[in-house]
């Protein structure tokens, strides 16, 4: 059972409080991040898909910083009720390093967002989000009735970022473009052709350009993705007591937000958008007018959910193209690590380890958000 001496390890090494009445003798899963108490939507998709299928167990936010990330995991391995964690920035390469195992999929994008404890007690490592990406182009979301983009084959895709989120999106999405090429923007270009490389050496076509590249090969594809972090809401804390906003940015052209001192008194929003203002103009007008000359048939996709609608996708929407926000892909990942990692032990003791219960648990976890 998760018994008070768990319980009580664990919150030695994580900033939030647990409910021991709560966790009671459940079993445990959770997501391990800088912050996810405050933010994530997991527990609530989870707990809700728990509460429904009458399982006996709960979903806690662990806020864990990197230092602890470690303990905290070889603490979770002895606890006997210890199901598995999803895995939040700024954890998903670390975690590698406390691992006993590393599924393919997961070491060919270098990052982990999944952890299960297997039935020898060892800790393996998953990543769903390039998964869930995909289902979340095939899956028709509540009041849609058909799919956003019911197929990648022969489609060329330009994918804006080239970090941990873009990663997974690129080797599933350049699996199922047959023809079509990967293009790979990003501000530095460097790593744009690192991530290019990667996918050619799987014989697929990929080419690697940077920002300002972007306007000339935004009119030629039928899809365009967002994974960069221009556009999310909240003020970003940088190094050396430095911060930022993405939120007024758009994706689809280059930007500059400055940097600002976060630690004085006065009202630091106020301060950064006198200084971005010109910025967040350029950008916005040049987004704007790109959009208008792409063709209505390409999409536009964002990974971002907060805001609910990025400048990107707005812009795209205005224009007369389809969008999609990262809400689907959200939770289409947590539906595959719920009932093919996490919980598949569980579900097939309950007999329920079958498509109905996928599709259960998805209409569970879109009511719940």
């Amino acid at each position: 059972m998760a018994t008070a001496k768990d319980l009580a390890a664990i919150e030695k090494l994580i900033a939030n409080p647990l409910n021991r009445l709560t966790v009671g003798e459940k079993t445990i899963a959770g997501i391990i991040g800088d912050g996810p108490s405050h933010y994530s939507k997991s527990p609530a998709l989870w707990n809700a898909a728990f509460s429904e299928l009458a399982m006996d167990a709960i979903y806690l936010p662990f806020d864990v910083d990197a230092a602890h990330v470690g303990e905290l995991l070889d603490t979770l391995r002895a606890s006997e009720r210890f199901m598995g964690v999803n895995v939040t920035v700024p954890h998903k390469v670390r975690v590698l390093d406390f691992l006993d195992q590393i599924d393919a999929g997961a070491a060919r994008i270098g990052a982990v967002n999944t952890i299960v404890k297997n039935g020898a007690g060892k800790l393996v490592g998953y990543n769903t989000d390039g998964e869930g990406f995909i289902e979340s182009l095939r899956v028709a979301s509540p009041g849609q009735h058909e799919g956003f983009m019911n197929s990648l084959d022969g489609v060329d895709v330009l994918l804006l970022g080239a970090g941990g989120s873009a990663r997974a999106v690129a080797f599933h999405v350049s699996d199922r473009m047959g023809a079509g090429k990967l293009i790979i923007a990003n501000r530095t270009v460097e790593h744009a052709e690192a991530l290019a490389e990667e996918i050619r050496k799987l014989g697929r076509q990929a080419l690697a350009i940077d920002e300002a590249g972007m306007a000339n090969w935004a009119a030629k594809v039928g899809l365009i993705i967002n994974s960069t972090t221009k556009g999310q809401g909240g003020v970003r804390q940088l190094a050396d007591g430095l911060a930022t906003v993405l939120e007024p940015y758009s994706a689809l052209a280059p930007a500059h937000p400055p940097s600002l001192a976060a630690d004085r008194g006065d009202n630091f929003e106020q301060r950064w958008s006198e200084d971005a203002r010109a910025d967040i103009a350029a950008n916005n007008r040049s987004s704007e007018t790109l959009a208008k000359s792409i063709p209505q048939d390409t999409r536009f996709y964002d990974l971002i959910y907060h805001p609910v609608e990025t400048v990107f996708l707005r812009h795209g929407r205005l224009s007369g193209h389809k969008t999609m926000n990262g809400k689907s892909m959200i939770v289409c990942q947590a539906v595959i690590a719920f009932c093919k990692r996490i919980c598949q032990k569980q579900l097939a003791e309950l007999g329920k380890d079958n498509a109905e219960t996928f599709r259960q648990i998805t209409e569970i976890m879109y009511r719940a958000w």
